[in-house]
């Protein structure tokens, strides 16, 4: 049986253009939701920070989460997040303890 992939994704974007990630990401959160092994995509913002934004997400394996980054979709969401994110995304992996 595979096991579960649970991620952390770290996002900072551009100063006054984090309503531009937020948009994207309801654009990409039904189409993501849809995929094979989905089970959690889903957008925070962090409290005392305008421009830092927390993404969560959970799949069913390590294969449905590969598959997701191959999809048309997220291919064109990495041609316009360098318009308003500040660097590339940090992603941590969670494991259960």
């Amino acid at each position: 049986m595979d096991k579960e992939v649970k991620l952390v994704v770290l996002i900072e974007v551009q100063a006054g253009k984090a309503e531009q990630q937020v948009r994207l990401f309801n654009r990409l959160k039904p189409l993501v939701l849809a995929e094979d092994g989905c089970f959690e995509y889903e957008l925070h913002r962090v409290s005392d920070n305008e421009n830092q934004l927390v993404l969560t997400e959970r799949w069913a394996s390590e294969a449905a989460w590969h598959a997701h980054h191959e999809t048309p979709h997220m291919k064109e969401a990495s041609k316009v997040t360098p318009s308003f994110r500040a660097g590339p995304t940090k992603v941590l992996r969670l494991d259960v303890v």
